[in-house]
């Protein structure tokens, strides 16, 4: 499994808001330039290979953010961005301008699984920046605040749905590795999402975890947070929910 984190500058009309729920409707749009069997293939995947999100800051702009786990989807979405000069919204009416992709990091899943358990180090914490809504789904319910089996359950499926060769297949692992796996500080907030029909409201801002257990329990931690940012975590991650960031610490 290789892994990609990538970003295409975007370019709004003047006075258009840029909020994160743009990014089912920037979806739609991308399902539309993408060969036709391409995206029937990937409507009918459970576990989609990319997550998507839609950025904004007042120092960078906004952004438009892949996350993508097939280096043959890569390679298209590259392709397409590297071609395409703007975007049309038709649900929203407008067109959107697009920049040169920029790729953020590139690595394997061999690469991950070395830097986890082969290296001499184990960081004991690290730090989350949930940069759009998260949240999760239990017995059929929306769960709205942070909970590390959800989130240890959301990477694990991601790991083992696209792992070729690293295998985490043990029976209720994350529930076994979540009292291992503690928050230690959060500045959060609710945020919501809304989709064509519905509102779904989820948590952004910092987490902070603290990994106890023994090292081998640390190194599967650095392992499913170090594959975060490419994963995304969480439901409709395909939709631009679910987008982190994740920085190491002493």
């Amino acid at each position: 499994m290789n892994l990609y984190l990538f970003e295409v500058p975007l370019a709004f009309p003047e006075g258009v808001r840029v909020v994160s729920s743009m990014g089912s409707v920037f979806h739609g749009a991308l399902m539309e330039q993408l060969p036709a069997e391409v995206a029937a293939h990937l409507h009918a995947e459970e576990l989609r290979p990319y997550h998507q999100s839609i950025l904004f800051t007042r120092e960078r702009g906004a952004v438009w953010r892949f996350g993508v786990l097939d280096e043959g989807l890569y390679c298209l979405l590259w392709y397409i961005f590297s071609e395409r000069a703007g975007l049309e919204l038709r649900q929203k009416g407008f067109s959107v301008a697009l920049g040169e992709p920029r790729l953020l990091q590139a690595t394997s899943e061999e690469a991950l699984a070395d830097a986890a358990f082969a290296g001499d180090e184990v960081l004991r914490s690290a730090a989350c920046q949930f940069l759009t809504p998260t949240s999760f789904k239990r017995d059929g319910v929306y769960q709205m605040f942070p909970d590390t089996q959800l989130i240890l359950q959301s990477l694990l499926g991601r790991w083992r749905r696209f792992s070729e060769q690293v295998r985490l297949d043990e029976q209720d692992l994350a529930e076994r590795l979540a009292p291992a796996c503690r928050i230690s500080s959060y500045r959060l907030q609710s945020a919501p999402f809304s989709l064509e029909r519905h509102t779904i409201y989820g948590f952004r801002g910092q987490l902070r975890f603290y990994f106890a257990g023994n090292d081998m329990v640390r190194r599967i931690f650095r392992l499913l947070f170090s594959f975060a940012p490419f994963a995304g975590v969480g439901i409709k991650t395909a939709l631009g929910m679910g987008a982190v960031d994740v920085f190491w610490k002493e």
